[in-house]
């Protein structure tokens, strides 16, 4: 009888690698959904979109986005994480998917275990812009304006947990200041508050921040990556005046957990295609960020890393979930 049982057992695992494969073999056979944790306009939003755009073409099938904000990227995430493990419907993850590991002390879904790696995007380093009309031209200007008036400066961010969160409490901690976190449903409508004056400021993508400010509707004060970025080669680094200061974002893709490996590798070789485009690291380039495509061994090594950071800058800020 065991061994009925266990012959019974090898034909079904056969079946199911048999079936496993096949599905691989022929994927892609439909519409890909890039799901995306914010609102619309924002900086994941927008490359998102390049890459679905291109990735359509690459792979021969629709590739739409869909945005579904709130929770911090929260609720896309669990959307993600519990859909079928197919290769069609994917998570555009970013650097607060994995702040929220240390933010949060319930979520319901677990981005380590419960998704696999795919690709990495780019990367985006983050610039304080202010409302032109605010009285502060410099780091030092509004280090000083915060001191002088204590709790009455606002800094708007995507979301509890978003790098423009940690990025507005993290420069609070090193300045010693009280300024106020104010979060949106995604950076977008952030943005327009700093632009109407209903807040004063924000830690913002480059990538969100770079036509507002071309057009002189904010004002930049500083960068929070140690590097000055081309694109503003007269506004300085924010770690000149507070020596460590380095807080960045990034976007990247991730599959439910169990999305075949022959599919997760098809769908990698098809971004880092995609990301070696001139016209598409020029399109990257221009908004402010840098493009990556990575193997998914190098994104997960580069995730495991990123653990450590933000669980460290969290820690630095005392930033929590609002």
């Amino acid at each position: 009888m065991m061994k009925s049982v266990l012959r019974i057992a090898a034909v079904t695992l056969g079946l199911m690698a048999a079936v496993h494969t096949a599905m691989a073999d022929n994927w892609p056979s439909k519409r890909l959904t890039l799901v995306v944790p914010f609102s619309a306009g924002g900086s994941t939003d927008t490359v998102a979109r390049i890459l679905a755009n291109k990735l359509a073409i690459e792979l021969g099938q629709p590739v739409v986005v869909e945005n579904k904000a709130g929770a911090s990227g929260n609720i896309a995430g669990d959307y993600v994480a519990k859909s079928v493990p197919d290769g069609y419907t994917l998570f555009v993850g970013t650097s607060t998917s994995i702040a929220n590991i240390s933010l949060f002390k319930s979520i319901p879904f677990d981005i380590i275990n419960d998704f696999t790696p795919v690709s990495q995007i780019v990367n985006t380093p983050l610039v304080l812009v202010a409302n032109p009309s605010f009285p502060v031209d410099s780091i030092a200007g509004l280090v000083k304006y915060a001191k002088d008036n204590p709790g009455k400066v606002n800094y708007g961010s995507g979301g509890s947990g978003t790098s423009q969160h940690i990025g507005g409490a993290t420069f609070a901690y090193m300045a010693k200041v009280n300024i106020v976190h104010v979060p949106y449903k995604g950076a977008a409508p952030a943005m327009t508050d700093v632009m109407g004056g209903t807040i004063q400021i924000m830690f913002a993508p480059l990538i969100d921040a770079l036509p507002f400010i071309k057009s002189n509707r904010v004002k930049p004060l500083g960068l929070t990556t140690p590097k000055r970025a081309p694109q503003l080669p007269d506004v300085q680094p924010i770690a000149t005046l507070l020596p460590g200061y380095d807080v960045a974002t990034w976007n990247a893709i991730f599959a439910p957990a169990k999305t075949p490996r022959e599919v997760v590798e098809k769908l990698s070789t098809a971004i880092v295609t995609v990301m070696k485009q001139p016209d598409v690291r020029k399109a990257i380039e221009d908004q402010g960020s840098e493009p990556i495509g990575s193997t998914p061994e190098e994104f997960k090594k580069f995730v495991d890393n990123e653990v450590l950071v933000w669980k460290n800058l969290i820690q630095i800020s005392g930033a929590k979930a609002d």
